[in-house]
């Protein structure tokens, strides 16, 4: 399976937890954390794979709370460190 079709099935997931995260990234995003420092946040990495973290960067309300450049920022900088790995 590739990439994008693992991130559309992380993104397409009802799991409580992966809903959880996402929740806990747009509190963080209102408060003005940078995204970057909220992707390298324990309570994420502890819970996450680099996936799972690249994952939240396609759900629509993550996209809709920052900028074009960030998230493309950021997608560029998850894909380049899962490099086949796929666990934080």
């Amino acid at each position: 399976m590739g990439l994008q079709d693992e991130i559309a099935k992380l993104v397409n997931s009802e799991s409580a937890a992966h809903k959880r995260m996402v929740d806990y990234v747009l509190r963080q995003i209102s408060a003005d954390r940078p995204l970057s420092e909220i992707l390298e946040d324990p309570y994420l990495t502890n819970r996450l794979t680099h996936m799972d973290r690249r994952a939240i960067l396609e759900e629509p309300a993550v996209i809709e709370a920052v900028s074009d450049d960030v998230l493309n920022d950021m997608r560029r900088e998850l894909e380049e460190t899962l490099g086949g790995a796929t666990h934080a």
